[in-house]
């Protein structure tokens, strides 16, 4: 139908997330554990202004945790139960929701997977003049 109405036309399909969405990683530090109404809250140096489809706030009308792990203590039993924060003022910094992880501590790095495409420039960047991340392509 779509060629009677428009013979011109060439239907074209950006497939950039699909070809490269699993290929890259998003490495961000702990900088602080907190307690919080029984809940463990673990606060990165990074966020949704580095990797903003981690925040699940790029066209995803569900929000899903991606993959990550304690990248310093992936060999350790992921008995604790914890939500990874970004550190801007806004509760959509939420880079993982009650994820099953080994207890981290300040230091330790959160490796999310999967965040091959589009990371750094869809995230807003300069948002309240934080410092911009490395990005290494290798």
């Amino acid at each position: 139908m779509i060629t009677s109405r428009f013979p011109q036309a060439k239907p074209v399909i950006e497939l950039g997330r699909y070809i490269v969405g699993e290929c890259g990683v998003y490495v961000t530090q702990v900088v602080d554990r907190k307690i919080s109404r029984g809940r463990t809250f673990l606060v990165v140096d990074g966020g949704m202004h580095h990797q903003l489809a981690a925040s699940g706030n790029f066209g995803q009308a569900i929000r899903r945790n991606y993959p990550l792990v304690v990248g310093n203590r992936v060999d350790e039993a992921a008995d604790e139960s914890a939500n990874v924060v970004g550190c801007l003022c806004t509760p959509l910094d939420l880079l993982g929701d009650d994820v099953a992880l080994p207890p981290a501590d300040i230091d330790d790095l959160i490796v999310i997977f999967q965040q091959g495409a589009y990371g750094l420039t869809a995230s807003p960047t300069a948002f309240l003049g934080h410092p911009a991340p490395a990005e290494v392509l290798v």
